[in-house]
């Protein structure tokens, strides 16, 4: 036999104890009803008390109360076999870290707004697999394709304009990277890019072209105004600055609609401007559920069945019975003298 919960066994040192006892308390009656009448008037005080019924109720409490502990440690027999089959297609979100998603045109900043849109994501995944590419002037594998929805939150988490020491944009080399997360014979795959859209090296366009020959589906969501925004920064004293560029003139960043739009239309996917109501997600979510998913995997588990509940019938029929159980009986008067 095994046992689902085996330290609740312990409370079965409560049987023996309640045994003790009640031996002590019929003890004590006896002792204390002396204090104040001769042992001749005991049987007579009595009589209407049935000591074979009390034993009985008592008898049936315990082996009720022994039960209901068996039945807590839930017990377990018999073996059966389950077959686990998960479905899912594997999805990798590319999310841009570059010094640009600091920009606080949408607030907190970029970067968080994106974090909290793929976080939401990540709650509505049902299955699937997902991976984080997190990518600058160059991409780097934050986590790799995993299902474990709570791992991949912490690594987003994680996440900030410092994570790719690499100055620059290059949308295409996050796609590139994020391709080479996928098998070679998965059916669909989806990539998620997350960016303000400004392409330094200007090649993602046509690496999306060849990434969509190969089955994938390109998402892209923008996150940042069209209007633009000044980008914060910290100088040596730790006081507040806007970044400049090489000439000295502070850099003013904006939302590049048209170029998240060309690489997600190359890549069959659809462009999803991050709004509050968080509604393209839901958005994303919709188109992917309608693609066709491919089996991840197929485990077979060999388990015990749970057997507590006949021990827990068991404890409620002695319980009942107990209550129907009376220890009184008529008296009988005896002469004492």
């Amino acid at each position: 036999m095994h046992w689902g919960n085996p330290y609740i066994l312990f409370l079965l040192l409560l049987v023996p104890l309640f045994v003790i006892l009640l031996g002590v308390a019929a003890h004590n009656r006896k002792k204390q009803f002396s204090n104040f009448a001769d042992k001749k008037f005991y049987d007579y005080y009595m009589q209407q008390f049935s000591f074979f019924h009390w034993s009985l109720k008592n008898v049936i409490f315990i082996m009720a109360v022994f039960f209901l502990i068996i039945a807590l440690a839930r017990p377990r027999w018999n073996k059966e076999v389950q077959i686990v089959k998960k479905e899912g297609i594997d999805i990798v979100v590319a999310i841009d870290v570059s010094k640009s998603m600091d920009a606080q045109d949408i607030q907190p900043s970029r970067i968080e707004r994106a974090k909290d849109q793929i976080s939401l994501f990540i709650d509505q995944l049902k299955g699937d697999r997902i991976a984080i590419v997190a990518f600058a002037g160059k991409s780097f594998v934050q986590c790799p394709l995993t299902n474990d929805y709570g791992a991949a939150k912490l690594f987003l988490n994680l996440l900030d304009t410092e994570t790719v020491p690499s100055y620059g944009t290059d949308i295409g080399g996050a796609i590139t990277r994020a391709v080479s997360l996928f098998g070679e014979d998965e059916k669909h795959k989806v990539i998620i890019v997350v960016s303000d859209g400004e392409d330094l090296e200007e090649n993602a366009v046509k690496i999306a072209e060849e990434t969509a020959r190969k089955n994938t589906i390109i998402y892209t969501l923008g996150v940042g105004s069209p209007e633009g925004s000044t980008i914060p920064v910290r100088d040596a004293s730790g006081n507040v600055v806007y970044a400049k560029d090489d000439k000295g003139d502070i850099i003013f960043t904006k939302l590049d609609i048209s170029i998240l739009t060309k690489i997600a239309k190359t890549g069959n996917g659809r462009f999803f401007p991050i709004t509050p109501r968080q509604s393209e997600i839901f958005e994303i979510m919709k188109n992917i559920n309608a693609i066709e998913k491919k089996k991840i995997d197929s485990r077979e588990f060999t388990r015990y069945k749970e057997q507590y509940k006949y021990f827990a019938i068991a404890a409620l029929l002695l319980l009942l019975i107990e209550s129907y159980i009376l220890y009184k009986k008529k008296a009988k008067f005896k002469r004492v003298i």
